[in-house]
């Protein structure tokens, strides 16, 4: 009856069917807090009064935070500090030279659970994030990051269908900036809509899943759901105490060109390495290491983005170490690189309209976006930060950060601006956690 009950419930309230959404610009999904680990496999409730207590679980996160920085930064390819990924592009940025700050409360999100405890449940969550918005008030709106059904039909055993984190590159860094996360920084990591298996034991964990290659935000559909095949994922990791180490794969064939006489079809795919260590009670430390090919193109937020004309291969990695001194006080820091092996196939993310008739170059602040890939070369990030926990459920946070990102740029604006940019930072604020 409770089973019943149950998928009565996610019909009702749209989990098992599809929704609409907005046309927007991409907005990636990001990582839950990173001293949250993902919750365990369900398993079945052992008895029905266990079950019923654990129905309905209501949770959220306020992430309130303020951001100032030495120059421009962006967030993603968008020139504002709603979720920093690099440096800002000297030639999309206002006054790319210019210190500034901003405030932010979208990285906030909301969700619940349903029958958590039990062999068939729900989670569904939101967020407030739109890159495409500097600094927004009222004008932040709702986004789904996870709306995913579970099935643990055996002991060990779990059918997860959904949109939900990637079984690829499972792990997230530390920090405040939980949106941003080392994306284009060596973390590959990202959401997908897809169908996972997992299967666990106390030392083993096993994986694979079958998802949508990309998301495609147009009204219209492409190649995404015409031509292309599902990314086919694995996962495995040896688990020992509260650590773990893995290797993680995904793949797909994509097309480029579909139907016309230049068609071409080639391999997207990314591998990671990655480990979860906890050498002691008070130490966490998280490590990945990425090699890929059109990895932009499987939707994960990395550099290299695959055309008709060039594929392209990229490597990066991540560490990030949290210490806790007491019970209250801790400090963590944090590094990731990502580099596209061959920068001369890297193009800008950038362009300009009718040029001025007079022959004098385009004003920089009449250049848009376009859907070029990130145009960054490599990029880094170095993050150290301090937390103090007056209480289980909430955190005051500073981490100060580095960025150095380097761009491609239009041959107009070679000799107009340095493609190397760099910026010092800080966000601090406060996460309460409920």
């Amino acid at each position: 009856m409770k089973n019943v009950r149950l998928a009565a419930l996610l019909v009702a309230g749209g989990l098992c069917s599809s929704t609409s959404a907005s046309a927007q610009a991409p907005a990636p999904a990001e990582p839950p807090p990173s001293n949250t680990p993902p919750p365990a496999p369900a398993q079945p409730a052992t008895t029905p009064a266990a079950d019923e207590g654990n129905f309905f679980r209501f949770y959220g996160m306020f992430n309130v935070r303020v951001v100032a920085s030495t120059s421009a930064v962006e967030s993603f390819g968008q020139p504002n500090a709603v979720a920093i990924t690099a440096a800002g592009n000297p030639v999309l940025s206002v006054a790319p030279d210019k210190a500034r700050y901003s405030f932010q409360v979208a990285q906030s999100r909301v969700g619940f659970w349903l029958n958590e405890k039990g062999p068939l449940r729900a989670q569904l969550e939101l967020d407030f994030v739109d890159v495409t918005k500097a600094t927004p008030t009222v004008a932040s709106l709702p986004r789904l990051r996870i709306a995913r059904v579970d099935y643990s039909f055996a002991p060990g055993h779990m059918l997860s269908l959904g949109q939900d984190w990637d079984l690829h590159a499972p792990l997230n860094p530390h920090g405040i900036n939980l949106v941003g996360a080392l994306f284009e920084s060596g973390n590959a990591g990202f959401m997908r809509q897809q169908l996972k298996y997992l299967y666990s034991t106390p030392e083993l964990e096993l994986g694979a899943a079958v998802g949508f290659p990309s998301p495609n935000n147009t009204a219209k559909e492409a190649a995404l759901e015409i031509g292309t095949l599902p990314t086919l994922a694995v996962r495995g990791a040896y688990k020992f105490g509260k650590s773990r180490v893995g290797a993680s794969a995904i793949a797909t064939r994509l097309p480029f060109n579909l139907g016309e006489p230049t068609e071409r079809i080639s391999t997207a795919f990314s591998t990671a390495l990655f480990s979860e260590l906890s050498p002691s009670a008070d130490t966490q430390v998280r490590v990945e290491l990425n090699f890929g090919q059109n990895t932009a193109n499987l939707g994960l937020n990395t550099l290299a983005q695959g055309r008709l004309s060039d594929d392209m291969r990229e490597v990066g990695g991540y560490i990030s170490a949290r210490q806790a001194l007491t019970s209250q006080h801790a400090v963590y820091g944090l590094a990731g690189y990502q580099k596209v092996l061959d920068a001369a196939k890297v193009l800008p993310n950038y362009g300009y309209g009718t040029p001025p008739a007079d022959g004098t170059p385009p004003a920089f602040s009449s250049a848009t976006l376009v859907s070029n890939g990130p145009g960054l070369v490599h990029n880094g990030t170095v993050r150290l930060g301090y937390e103090f926990k007056p209480t289980p459920k909430l955190a005051f946070v500073m981490e100060g950060f580095l960025v150095q990102s380097r761009f491609s740029l239009l041959q107009v604006d070679q000799g107009r601006t340095g493609p190397v940019r760099s910026a010092l930072g800080l966000e601090a604020g406060a996460v309460l956690n409920f």
